[in-house]
């Protein structure tokens, strides 16, 4: 009963990033031009969506976001079986998804679901969800926030142009929360490895850098899982064998 309730859960969050992606360029036109009639209200043009430079792209069908997540929320709890950490995790891994496929098919990101990331972090920090303490998880967020707002800044000075993108250090913001500093190297790495990778298959001239970011924090955290798990066996067994 619990896995349906989780299946209709993860439908409804299907159906909600379905409508966020959906929308989220409409939005970002109406957005734009609002704030250009608010800059200059005597010249006030008429808005026609279809000749914006940046236009809607599919993002498929409905349907396949109410399955897709809805299995997604149900398979996590009937392996996990823990109510609260499978919709924290979730709600994660549909956030993740979110922000990949916006800075995929558009090179941008909101900070809004950064900021959501990032709240999440700290809640699943708080709950004891990760191995990170509350203040250690606050701590890591700026700490991957500043490094990587050096970049963008260090780079942009080096190449007289945006080489990573203002969304990307709000991004860092959300997944520092999920991470210690000391994983950044790790975290770097993977990102760029599989960055490397995609770019040699695809050759594409620009590839956006959140998807990359995104799974990279998969990779980093489940392998930080399994040290920690294997960190724990290791020293119940010390323990049995210091016991008379």
């Amino acid at each position: 009963m619990m896995i349906f309730a989780f299946f209709l859960l993860g439908g409804l969050a299907g159906i909600f990033a379905w409508l966020y992606i959906d929308r989220f360029i409409p939005n970002l036109q109406q957005e734009i031009y609002q704030n250009y009639i608010e800059l200059y209200p005597e010249n006030r043009p008429i808005f026609h969506s279809e000749k914006a430079a940046i236009q809607s792209q599919k993002c498929g069908h409905i349907f396949l976001y109410f399955l897709g997540f809805g299995l997604c929320f149900a398979v996590l709890d009937y392996f996990l079986q823990d109510e609260l950490f499978t919709l924290w995790l979730a709600i994660t891994l549909s956030l993740l998804f979110v922000i990949s496929w916006l800075d995929w098919h558009y090179q941008l990101i909101s900070p809004t679901p950064c900021l959501l990331l990032f709240f999440l972090g700290l809640f699943g920090a708080h709950q004891k969800f990760s191995i990170l303490t509350l203040s250690q998880s606050l701590e890591s967020a700026v700490n991957f926030f500043s490094v990587f707002y050096i970049i963008y800044y260090l780079s942009k000075w080096f190449y007289k142009k945006e080489a990573l993108g203002r969304g990307d250090y709000w991004l860092s913001l959300g997944i520092g929360a999920y991470l210690t500093i000391t994983h950044l190297p790790l975290f770097l790495f993977i990102a760029c490895l599989l960055g490397i990778i995609v770019y040699g298959i695809s050759r594409k001239p620009v590839l956006p850098f959140a998807p990359f970011l995104c799974l990279s924090l998969i990779i980093t955290s489940a392998i930080n899982v399994i040290y920690w798990q294997h960190w724990k066996i290791l020293c119940l067994k010390d323990r049995c064998k210091a016991s008379p």
